[in-house]
């Protein structure tokens, strides 16, 4: 006997209610597995005709990004179906449940206005392709990649490994710095005793080595060079140095150029600022 009853009477509840709980949890984990599955065959030549002559990295986020978002979504109403599904069934009586969703939804009006924000927001964002996970960009003030996003939120890494997690209502512009190409842009100070003309035919070649370069040619699309005389001031004279590079590269294209303009500077005797 188990709590006052017998085990004829836990068969008997088995045989007449057993049963269909479990047929239910079966046939909502294979609908889920089976939505894990082909979400993102269906969804993956979809984005690719629509995005057709994009770069495959590109197609490859907003494809991921989608089934993840829809895949999520569709499994967390077929639990909730069943979860209500499988309450009659324990004997839970659901109609002051389902009275209550006239309640519930009048509380969503008057008190969760930022949550159906959130949503609206995120869905104009997933619809508009403003960003997919991997991508870089700079939201709500917070400047990261994206590692995860879902219709109410998206959620960034920083380069220091700090985590943020951002509402879609906050987001009103958005920055990405992962589509089409990024620039390197930096400004090489030298003294205002240096020959310019000497200065510019340096920039410009190890621009080209960098990007004849078998380590990074790959990543750039054309060679940094000599733009403009930027500034002038007790600090020497700013050279603009402009080039165009794959998305994302250009923190590393940058950093890998001014040691090699430095390495130069120093091989050719053109003095900065500070000697």
């Amino acid at each position: 006997m188990l709590f006052g009853l017998t085990w004829s009477d836990v068969g008997d509840w088995f045989a007449e209610h057993g049963v269909v709980i479990a047929v239910i949890v079966l046939v909502t984990a294979i609908l889920a597995r089976m939505i894990a599955r082909i979400v993102p065959r269906v969804v993956r030549p979809a984005i690719a005709q629509q995005m057709d002559g994009r770069p495959a990295i590109e197609v490859d986020r907003r494809a991921d990004t989608l089934a993840s978002v829809i895949v999520r979504t569709t499994q967390g109403v077929l639990v909730t179906i069943a979860v209500i599904t499988i309450l009659p069934e324990l004997g839970v009586d659901i109609t002051p449940l389902l009275a209550s969703v006239g309640i519930v939804s009048i509380a969503l009006g008057l008190g969760a206005q930022a949550l159906v924000r959130d949503w609206l927001n995120g869905l104009f964002i997933l619809s508009e392709n403003h960003y997919a996970r991997g991508d870089v960009v700079t939201i709500a003030g917070i400047t990261g990649t994206v590692e995860d996003m879902s219709i109410r939120r998206t959620v960034l890494r920083d380069v220091d490994g700090v985590l943020y997690s951002v509402p879609h209502g906050n987001v009103t512009v958005t920055a990405n710095a992962s589509r089409d190409f990024s620039r390197v842009r930096i400004a090489v100070p030298v003294s205002v005793t240096s020959d310019l003309a000497k200065v510019r035919d340096v920039i410009d070649r190890v621009g080209r080595e960098l990007a004849a370069d078998p380590q990074w040619k790959d990543k750039i699309v054309s060679a940094p060079a000599f733009l403009r005389v930027d500034n002038i001031d007790a600090n020497g004279v700013a050279m603009q140095v402009n080039g165009t590079v794959r998305p994302g590269s250009q923190l590393e294209v940058a950093g890998e150029l001014r040691t090699r303009l430095l390495e130069a500077f120093r091989r050719e005797e053109i003095r900065t600022p500070w000697g």
